[in-house]
């Protein structure tokens, strides 16, 4: 049926393709008792095009969109699209390249950064905020002290909890963040740090502004900052339903060209894999991620879809929680950890596109030592160390979260293994769960013995290994002066072979310690429609949407 010069399954497909099918078949009928040309509001025009809408698939929801309360890959994909970085790094070589910043001089000392700031860059302008002036050091300012003064305003009215601050290690590294003028800030180091300029590009480091928050302070309102976010990125936040659905729109005023090719970017949150699968083969959505084997499968024969892949940069764990007797003995945390029958878990769970982990940084990563070996499976010799150790009938907690990552694609289903594994060395498991940003509060909290987590590393080492830092948010408590000290030597050298053998050494006691039992690297896969164009899959698993478009 043709309407103006349109099929309906055109129309339907350019003025609603978000919408269910129930929501279309309502719509049909309505369009059905209108006249359809002033229905679609000048639809009929030859020179009429309907706005473009990217629909993303999500995993799981975000618990703020403030980058600085942000400690997930959930809350990254969905504040990367509003927030901008002093500096950015390629997707494709993890390069760094300008962002806010357009340059900057490091000193021959190797301590000091200065930044030439963009000039003409503009907040977003929202229901709830109208920026009265461009982007300046004011803002890198009151990000900074956002992150590193517990007394500045904002932190005092609404903390963050940022664990990249303690895992890089920013609040001894930082000497002073300066305004030396409108459009150039200072940035002081305390010792040289081969890993500073990079992490500036990090989610957790996107640049907000200080008007903004000094207005929410004047109405009492900080916690707005989790819910309606103001940056300069290539979208601005428009809605957000829990578990249902994030809006975007394009920013007309970003400062890079062409960036935002599409009108309106919606996130579906579609915590089921299956399901999300099936949606991208129905045309519900353009673009998701795959962490199914079986799925990938399925959706790498669909001549409508196309697969980018990458090798795991990520790291799935069991945390134990040191402060929870009898899992602060050594002999105990290595019982554990070799009545895992791991390989089972990556045949079951993962399938071809995941790989036994040997260590807290991942096995593609340059720092990691290929010298390590995961544990040896044993139970018999499992149930002589728990002996040896004095413990007897032992019951612990076992967390599993209630998303799907590529670090791990079912953590039910690698709770229940575990499970299974420890009953056959006396230790009775009991598997809990929550919505996952209750999960990760409670995790923080420490309420659990163990949790299954994970992380989703950078090129940069010292992303994934400082997550075991003193003070760190890394569910297992541990803190290990010899491990840190390792540590910050390595972030120190800028000889790149040295700081391998440093990373080496950390790693060797990351192991023998075992606050973590490393589970899997797994694979990484986003699948698309075949209208997407210009998504690329970053070398660290980052998924973004500046610069995508639909035929």
């Amino acid at each position: 049926m043709r309407i103006c010069g349109a099929s309906v399954s055109l129309i339907e497909n350019a003025v609603m393709p978000e919408l269910s099918k129930p929501l279309l078949d309502g719509a049909r009928f309505a369009l059905r008792g209108l006249p359809l040309c002033l229905a679609l509001l000048g639809a009929c025009q030859s020179s009429w095009a309907a706005p473009s809408t990217l629909r993303f698939c999500a995993a799981g929801s975000p618990k703020s969109f403030d980058p600085a309360n942000s400690d997930s890959g959930v809350d990254h994909i969905a504040t990367l699209p509003i927030y901008s970085g002093l500096v950015d790094n390629d997707l494709a070589t993890d390069r760094i390249i300008p962002s806010l910043a357009e340059s900057w001089r490091i000193s021959a000392d190797g301590r000091s950064y200065r930044f030439k700031l963009r000039h003409g860059v503009k907040f977003h302008s929202t229901p709830w905020f109208k920026p009265t002036r461009d982007f300046n050091a004011d803002d890198v300012l009151y990000t900074f002290n956002r992150l590193l003064d517990p007394k500045s305003p904002m932190q005092k009215a609404y903390p963050t909890i940022s664990p990249y601050v303690p895992s890089l290690g920013w609040e001894k590294l930082i000497r002073s963040v300066e305004r030396v003028a409108d459009d150039e800030v200072l940035i002081q180091l305390n010792a040289v740090d081969a890993t500073f300029l990079g992490t500036l590009g990090f989610a957790f480091a996107g640049i907000q502004s200080a008007e903004y928050g000094a207005q929410l302070l004047r109405q009492g309102k900080p916690q707005q900052l989790a819910t309606q976010p103001v940056g300069t990125g290539p979208f601005v936040f428009k809605s957000f339903q829990p578990d249902s659905v994030i809006r975007y729109t394009r920013n007309p005023a970003y400062f890079v060209p062409n960036q935002a090719g599409v009108d309106n970017l919606v996130y579906a949150i579609t915590v089921d894999r299956n399901v999300r699968t099936q949606r991208l083969k129905r045309n519900e959505c353009d673009i998701a991620p795959i962490t199914g084997s079986v799925d990938l499968a399925e959706l790498q024969g669909d001549p409508n879809i196309t697969v980018q892949s990458a090798p795991g940069m990520n790291i799935g764990f069991l945390a134990f929680n040191l402060k929870k007797p009898p899992l602060d003995q050594l002999a105990v945390r290595q019982a554990l950890d070799m009545a895992i029958d791991k390989a089972a878990i990556i045949k079951t769970v993962f399938g071809p596109g995941g790989v036994v982990a040997d260590s807290p940084i991942p096995m593609i990563n340059w720092a990691h030592d290929a010298s390590l070996k995961p544990p040896v499976y044993s139970p018999e010799k499992a149930k002589a160390l728990l002996q040896s150790a004095g413990v007897k009938n032992l019951e612990l907690s076992l967390w599993a979260m209630p998303v799907q990552r590529f670090y791990n694609p079912n953590a039910q289903l690698m709770a229940q293994m575990i499970q299974a594994d420890w009953a056959k060395v006396g230790v009775k498991a009991r598997i809990m769960t929550f919505e996952w940003g209750e999960y990760l509060k409670r995790v923080d909290a420490g309420e659990h013995d163990t949790a299954l987590l994970g992380w989703n590393g950078e090129v940069e080492p010292a992303s994934s290994a400082g997550q075991l830092a003193c003070g760190a948010a890394s569910a297992s408590f541990f803190c290990d002066k010899d491990y840190d000290a390792t540590i910050t030597a390595a972030k120190q050298t800028l000889d790149e072979a040295q700081r391998k053998k440093l990373y080496a050494k950390a790693q060797q006691i990351a192991m023998k310690q075992l606050p973590w039992s490393p589970i899997a690297n797994g694979a990484m896969s986003v699948a698309m429609r075949k209208n997407v164009v210009g998504f690329r899959l970053g070398v660290d698993g980052t998924i973004r949407f500046d610069g995508v478009s639909l035929r």
